[in-house]
């Protein structure tokens, strides 16, 4: 018997966008790419915007990480303005 993950992977169909996840010939590109424009500066969490750093790196979308990766720094820093002006860039990319 199939588990729900090999037979979408059978059948080609995309797996939901979860963050951190990894490469994998169903990624779901679209949904990675609208998780990051809809990131609210307001109230995310840096360690979850990691894993979709993460997730865009092992990709290669390089430039579209490392303007999350801005975003995440300033975040850290406490610093919502250069957050929200990060996700404008980021937005801008995508």
């Amino acid at each position: 018997m199939l588990n729900k993950t090999r037979f979408k992977q059978l059948a080609g169909l995309k797996e939901t966008f979860q963050p951190g996840q990894k490469y994998a010939s169903n990624f779901d590109y679209d949904g990675m790419i609208d998780y990051m424009k809809n990131i609210d500066v307001q109230t995310a969490d840096p360690a979850e915007l990691q894993k979709v750093y993460d997730s865009a790196e092992d990709v290669n979308y390089h430039s579209e990480a490392s303007a999350l990766g801005d975003i995440i720094d300033a975040l850290k820093a406490g610093n919502k303005a250069g957050a929200e002006e990060g996700h404008k860039r980021l937005i801008a990319m995508l």
